[in-house]
Parts: structure tokens; sequence; C-alpha cells
């Protein structure tokens, strides 16, 4: 059995990074990983320019000048190029993103002015020198680097991207991922079941995790507890995916084919990990560089595994090799015990008390009460080392959205 610490290390190890890449428009670019840096080529804002709608002047000449009037001599908006020096006496409209005049320094809010026909009569509140000037490069400098290869595009990044006037970008090809889920007790949602059947839910959380990555899912189905059958279902759904995800049959029981069949066809890296819940967990190599992930059947050690384990590998795989999931540390609002010598994951939930992050665990925390992790919005983990959780203690918190 090997420890929590050493499984992303053999993921690691073991898979290498998708090498396809593709050139797609910045309208389907979301959720993709960047196949190559990006830097700009130009500054960003290219030339200095007004904040805000106003007027704008040149701060030393207003301190010689300010208790007269000054006439508006013009206007400048944005879009337009603006004579690179203008009088030093003169003072001139200027709406949002104008360039600003190489000799006029200060932007006054036009809500602070008070003008009467084309003068301006009185000016309010402080007036700093350089105010409300978005100075060249301010953004971004030419030559910077603003993404780096493997970097997951979010909605804030495609604007960016479009800012420095790219309309396409260089991505890592989606990998297709294979779902099959095994037993006999499984049965597709929607169809009359029986007493002693369950419905499958796992392979449609699964599919909903992927859904949120730059992957496309190819869905196996169900395969039933039969040595032949789980074998031809697996060498069937090989040669269609880049990576296998099977959740069931991954246990020690007479009907769990699962790791025999990786041995069969591939190899077996690992099978069971000093983890709860999530203990037979396994994982291993299909011909020819197939990544195979056994997760166990029971709903929450299978949502448990993939968030953890799961996303982990299919960001390597797209090159975001600067993956980690988000945690950060709360207050145990609960006290329990702990079987030493494994690292636990409960179903917690946050709320605040005297301004301070505190954490409450589901009543029960058994890996079949899927309704623990509706009612959770993340998970707690229990250090290997611990045997007893004391209230007020400092935990480390994984929340499910971030």
């Amino acid at each position: 059995m090997i420890k929590y610490n050493q499984v992303k290390k053999i993921l690691k190890d073991n898979v290498t990074s998708i090498k396809k890449t593709e050139l797609i428009s910045l309208d389907k670019a979301t959720n993709r990983y960047l196949a190559t840096e990006i830097k700009s080529k130009f500054f960003i804002p290219p030339k200095d320019n007004s904040a805000v709608d106003g007027f704008i002047f040149n701060y030393k000449q207003y301190n010689i000048s300010k208790n007269k009037n000054f006439v508006i001599k013009g206007e400048i908006n944005a879009g337009e190029t603006s004579k690179s020096k203008i009088d030093v006496n003169s003072f001139l409209r200027i709406s949002t993103g104008g360039q600003t005049p190489s000799n006029l320094d200060t932007v006054v809010m036009q809500e602070n002015v008070v003008t009467e026909k084309n003068n301006i009569v009185s000016i309010n509140g402080l007036i700093k020198k350089g105010m409300n000037v978005r100075k060249k490069g301010e953004d971004i400098k030419k030559g910077q680097l603003v993404f780096s290869k493997g970097h997951k595009l979010r909605p804030q990044d495609i604007g960016m991207l479009a800012s420095l006037g790219i309309s396409r970008v260089k991505v890592v090809k989606k990998i297709k991922i294979g779902i099959l889920s095994n037993g006999n007790e499984l049965i597709e949602p929607g169809k009359k079941k029986k007493f002693y059947q369950i419905y499958d839910s796992n392979r449609y959380m699964l599919k909903s995790f992927l859904n949120k990555e730059s992957v496309d899912w190819i869905d196996f189905k169900i395969v039933k507890d039969k040595e032949s059958s789980v074998l031809k279902k697996i060498k069937n759904a090989k040669k269609k995916c880049d990576v296998l995800v099977i959740t069931g049959g991954a246990s020690t029981g007479k009907k769990d084919f699962m790791s025999y069949a990786i041995k069969e066809i591939g190899t077996l890296n690992f099978w069971k990990v000093s983890i709860k819940p999530g203990r037979p967990f396994g994982f291993g190599i299909l011909p020819i560089n197939k990544p195979t992930l056994m997760i166990p059947g029971n709903p929450v050690a299978s949502f448990t595994i993939f968030f953890l384990f799961g996303r982990f590998l299919i960001n390597h795989m797209l090159g975001n090799n600067n993956f980690s999931h988000k945690s950060f540390k709360v207050k145990s609002n609960f006290v329990m015990k702990k079987k030493k010598g494994r690292e636990e994951f409960l179903r917690a939930r946050i709320f605040y008390k005297n301004n301070t992050m505190y954490v409450n665990k589901f009543k029960t925390q058994g890996a079949g009460i899927l309704n623990s992790l509706v009612w959770a919005d993340g998970l707690v983990k229990l250090d290997e080392e611990k045997e007893r959780i004391k209230k007020n203690e400092f935990l480390e918190f994984f929340p499910f959205e971030v």
C-alpha cells in the first residue's frame, strides 16, 4: 500500500504531457491549455491617456495661475491622436481614454469643475500632479510575459488575449477520457429498478467533473461482473481514448476483477492507498501509454479520489504543471478519534464565528453517503499522524468550488 503523498509523484513520473496542438479562435479557447507562452508585442496602454472624463492641464502652470479663470481651448476624444505638445496654459476637455499631450500632465474629473460658457471658473477638491492619468505600459509592458505555457484560459484571460490583438491561440489538443462503470447491481438512471439494484451515479458525476476540463469524454456505460466481459470492455475502450477511468470493481471481493484485468492487459503501477475514503484506488498503464485510474465504487470514495488525483492527472497531461488544489486553514468545530497511519478527508462545511472561519463535518462519514457531498462545500484533511482531532484545531480545507 502506498502513501497519499506518493500518488501524485507516481502519476507524474509515469504519464507524459500531450504534445499535439491546434490553433483555435478565442471564441473557443475558454478552459483550454496554452501550448506556447504569450508575450506582448506592445505597451498597454500604448500612450499616456485619461482615466476619466474631465479636463487636462499642466499642473505647474495651474499652480502659478490658479486664481485666474481658464479658457477651455479644445477637446481630446478617445481614439483620436493629439498633438504631442500643446500650450502649457491650455485647459482641454478630455474623454476617458483620450491621449494626453506630453506637456499636459494632470486631469481633473468634470464633476469637480465649475464652468461658465467656455471658461473654467473654479476647480473643487484636492489637485495632485499626474492624477487621473494612465501611464504608458501601466497595464502591460512591451515584451512582458503575459501567460506561461500550460496556462488554463479563463474568461478574463480571453479578454487579455483580445487586448493583445490576438484572435487565435495555439492550445494543447483535447484528450479523450473514457468512463466505465462496473457492477452487477448497477442500472442506468431513468430505468425501473429492482430492490437490489442501484442507479449508477458515479459515471454521471465523473462526466460532470470532466465538463469543467479541456477534454472530451466517451461513455463506455456499465460492464457486468464477469471477467471475460471486463477484459473485452477494457481492450475495446483503450483503443478509443487517451485515459480510462473505471469506477467499481477495485476492491478485494470475488467479483472485483479490475486489478487483475489491468495486469492481464498492461501494467499495474499501484493498488491501494493509505487514504480514507478511497483506499482501493489503483493506477496502471494500458498499451500504448494509456493511463488508467481504478476508482472505488462507493460514490463518496469515487468523488474524493477523482477530486484529488483525477484532476491532477488531467492537468499534467495537458501541460499544466503548476496545478495544485486550492486550500486554506480553518478551525475545527468538532472532536473525533482517528486511526493513525492514513490520511482522511471529511465532508465539511464552513461557517464564520467572530470573524473566524470554522468547519463542521457531516454527521455520517460513510463512503456511500452521497448526501454528505451535497451538504458539504469542501473536504477537510486529517493528517496521517493524527489520532485525535480537538475543537478549535487548525485543519486544511479543500473547497469544491474555486
